[in-house]
């Protein structure tokens, strides 16, 4: 597990009641580095909860995180199965789909992000994989769920234990998948587990500058590609989601070199692709410095300030979506010929300039998070059954 240091830490004393919870508490507690821990009190959790999400890059990256330790809080159930749906806030297509959730923050310190101000561990996994049995009754048709979209969890592991139980379980279905995020290399505690085939594994890709300079206490890019195909030589299918790509400075020869060496080392199923957003462009120069950046896409960038204030897919224009978009995809077709590739949260003209290229429609595509993206299904299989891996 990765050493977490923390501003403060609340342990609810239910916890101690609960064994499989007190278990877990024990087990990650040496590996949290922070002096003020405290019994957690009703009014602590809705105060944690209104900690603001400030985007990292703002702030020193300092040690303030608050942790919360707790068993199963029944007011989240909206928020552990939670039902997604981003398309009309976003503005790009997105397919919709029931995620799983049971950490809400992450370690790590992007400076994009917002995440990792807090964390609440919910410690009662039993609890919740025993919830899937009815998710399951109320969404046969799904074969694919995200775990999770508020947390990177393999950095937890495997003193957590909130990653093998859902392995073990989603191993028993015929037809249903799990599907884990990370930017981490911890995935060495997963590689015995008796997984079926189905469990898939997706690792955030950056390039060599954004992994080390924008990404602080993530896995470098060389570190989770290799991770990536150990997990494959242990029977894990694996794939690479880039997002968010941030247009760099020399940012086609950083992209080609990171694909070049992913494409070495591993056979991802599907490759799919997002540009840096859901941010304004004084955002952005705020975040990051601008010698950091491309210099034609940070100038189109701020040119456009104004039409793209209140658009989610910004700060980028369109003409950059498409440019960095067509040359990576057009990169990962000449490197690795029967690989899908396809774009997340494309806005409709992104679709009219490059469905043709990526041989998707909006309508009809394979995503790193969709509930069809999985083996079993028509457009997956239509893709794969003439490769090997």
């Amino acid at each position: 597990m990765l050493t977490i240091p923390a501003k403060t830490v609340y342990i609810d004393p239910e916890v101690y009641n609960c064994s499989n919870c007190r278990v877990r508490l024990e087990r990650m507690l040496p590996f949290v580095r922070c002096s003020d821990i405290r019994t957690l009190q009703p009014a602590d959790l809705e105060q944690v909860r209104r900690i603001g999400a400030r985007r990292h890059g703002k702030d020193d990256f300092g040690d303030d995180a608050v942790l919360v330790f707790t068993t199963w809080l029944p007011e989240r159930m909206a928020w552990y199965y939670h039902w997604r749906d981003e398309a009309g806030t976003h503005g790009g297509a997105c397919q919709t789909a029931l995620e799983l959730n049971l950490v809400d923050g992450c370690p790590f310190r992007c400076a994009y992000c917002g995440f990792g101000r807090r964390i609440i561990f919910s410690l009662d996994v039993e609890r919740f994989v025993a919830g899937l049995d009815g998710i399951f009754a109320r969404y046969p048709a799904q074969r694919l769920y995200k775990y999770s979209n508020m947390a990177d969890l393999p950095p937890f592991e495997p003193e957590l234990d909130a990653i093998p139980p859902l392995v073990e379980r989603f191993a028993r279905e015929q037809e249903r998948y799990l599907m884990l995020f990370t930017k981490s290399d911890n995935l060495a505690p997963l590689e015995q587990l008796d997984h079926c085939g189905h469990t898939i594994v997706s690792w955030s890709i950056s390039c060599e500058t954004v992994s080390r300079k924008i990404e602080k206490r993530t896995a470098p890019m060389q570190a989770r590609i290799a991770s990536m195909r150990r997990m494959q030589q242990a029977g894990y299918l694996v794939r690479a989601r880039l997002s968010p790509i941030v247009p760099v400075a020399n940012w086609k020869a950083e992209y080609t070199a990171m694909l070049e060496l992913l494409f070495s080392q591993a056979a991802p199923d599907l490759v799919t692709l997002e540009l840096l957003g859901w941010m304004t462009v004084d955002d952005l120069i705020t975040i990051l410095p601008r010698e950091l950046l491309d210099g034609q896409a940070l100038a189109a960038a701020e040119a456009a300030r104004q039409e793209l204030s209140n658009v989610m897919w910004g700060p980028f224009t369109q003409a950059t979506h498409e440019q960095v978009y067509q040359f990576i995809i057009e990169t990962v077709q000449r490197l690795s010929p029967g690989t899908p590739v396809s774009v997340c949260h494309g806005t409709p003209a992104t679709w009219t300039a490059l469905g043709e290229v990526m041989q998707m429609s909006p309508s009809c595509y394979l995503c790193n998070c969709g509930p069809f993206s999985a083996p079993g299904t028509v457009l997956y299989n239509d893709w794969h059954s003439s490769r090997t891996y």
